[in-house]
């Protein structure tokens, strides 16, 4: 069994759903995924797939599957809107407008987080605009108030509505779940409750788990939209093969080019790419390796990378990006957020180390990566109907997010 199911098996055996020692298995997890990297660097390979994948150029320019796309893996399947962190207060209120229906968040008095169509009832019209703190909820198109609950509390005028049940005008809500700092919705009022250790995988949930997100705070968030297809601004989050090439005095500095440790769950997956500093210490015995505060890539199918990365002085950061559709096939948007981890906060009150992280990296994403993405897609568009992008054995992580989606494509064509 390797380290990393032995890690696996340890944690699902021991760990239940108020945790047990995130922080010693946080630390077991990074030093498991750093000492098959090492290994890696010592052998000069990587993990691989088993051979090349050819990608049907439509995957990123047919329109009519772009649509297909956003209802089926962005309003049918749970999806990330929010940590925790983000609204952790009662009456804090949060906008999620990037899946289609805008979707109004909110924490109840008893901390509960709802999640409901962000649409007055009375008129349609949006009801919050600005998220902040609240006890009550009105529209400003003609007053209709609603509780943290949805319930409707306030009707300026109620005597022009007498012939109507003002009880059935509450807000619609649509389902949402809370989990160890993630907070995910379905945006489908019809849809089906969530349940995110089933939607997730246990042994991937417990991966999550033990990075107690929940605790995190954050520090800067930004928005990058590009002009191509949100899998190919994906596809740069998913291969270290291009570091030394696309960043070499940004990314292609401080990590290895074309080494990866990959584990898969499923749709989802964790990887590792080395960082530069492991060369500092790849000879010597493992008991004499310093603590470490990467744990790896985190991806949650089908469009979340969490990075969960090292800053010098015994920092960590949780980078979070959030890649959706645009509304036409070559146009996506990315939401890129930065956190400072609960473990952090004791030793590091600082916030400036993060935020200029977070800075750091859009720069790089920015102008680096998605430069590449959307110079791709203008020459996809003028490409023969028979060329094919094609994944190399090296870039497996990308094989799989293809393949699962095009799985869930054909099941919804039948």
């Amino acid at each position: 069994m390797s380290d990393q199911a032995t890690l696996n098996a340890s944690c699902n055996s021991q760990c239940n759903e108020s945790g047990n020692d995130w922080t010693r298995l946080r630390r077991e997890s990074g030093n498991a995924l750093r000492k098959r990297t090492i290994d890696h660097i010592k052998a000069s390979t990587t993990d691989l797939a088993e051979g090349t994948m050819q990608v049907e150029l439509g995957t990123y320019t047919d329109s009519a599957r772009h649509e297909q796309e956003k209802r089926v893996l962005f309003r049918q399947r749970p999806v990330l809107a929010a940590l925790t962190g983000d609204m952790p207060e009662p009456g804090d209120t949060f906008l999620f407008d990037e899946v289609g229906p805008p979707i109004l968040l909110v924490r109840n008095k008893a901390g509960k987080v709802n999640a409901f169509l962000n649409m007055c009832t009375h008129r349609a019209a949006k009801l919050v605009t600005e998220p902040k703190r609240k006890n009550r909820m009105s529209c400003k198109f003609h007053g209709w108030t609603f509780d943290l609950d949805g319930k409707l509390v306030g009707v300026p005028g109620k005597e022009g509505f007498k012939d109507i049940n003002l009880e059935e005008r509450n807000l619609i809500p649509v389902p949402v779940a809370e989990w160890h700092g993630l907070i995910f919705v379905r945006a489908n009022p019809d849809g089906a409750p969530i349940d995110v250790e089933e939607h997730l995988g246990k042994a991937f949930a417990r991966e999550l788990a033990h990075l107690e997100l929940e605790k995190a705070r954050p520090m800067k968030t930004s928005r990058i939209d590009v002009n191509s297809n949100w899998k190919y601004a994906m596809d740069t989050y998913g291969e270290g093969y291009h570091f030394g090439t696309l960043h070499p005095s940004s990314i292609g500095a401080l990590a290895m080019s074309n080494i990866m440790s990959y584990d898969n769950y499923g749709p989802n997956h964790r990887l590792a790419m080395p960082r530069a500093e492991f060369l500092e210490y790849s000879d010597k015995p493992e008991e004499e390796w310093p603590d470490t505060t990467y744990n790896g890539l985190y991806y949650i199918f089908p469009n979340v990378v969490i990075n969960a990365n090292s800053i010098p002085g015994g920092r960590q950061f949780y980078g979070v990006a959030r890649l959706f559709p645009g509304d036409k096939v070559d146009q996506g948007t990315t939401l890129l957020s930065t956190y400072k981890p609960g473990h952090m906060e004791d030793k590091h009150p600082e916030t400036e180390p993060w935020t200029e992280m977070h800075d750091f990296i859009h720069k790089v994403v920015s102008t680096e990566d998605y430069s590449v993405s959307e110079d791709g897609q203008r020459n996809m568009k003028y490409a023969p109907a028979s060329f094919k992008p094609v994944l190399g054995a090296n870039e497996l992580a990308l094989q799989n997010i293809h393949r699962h989606i095009n799985e869930l494509l054909e099941q919804d064509s039948k």
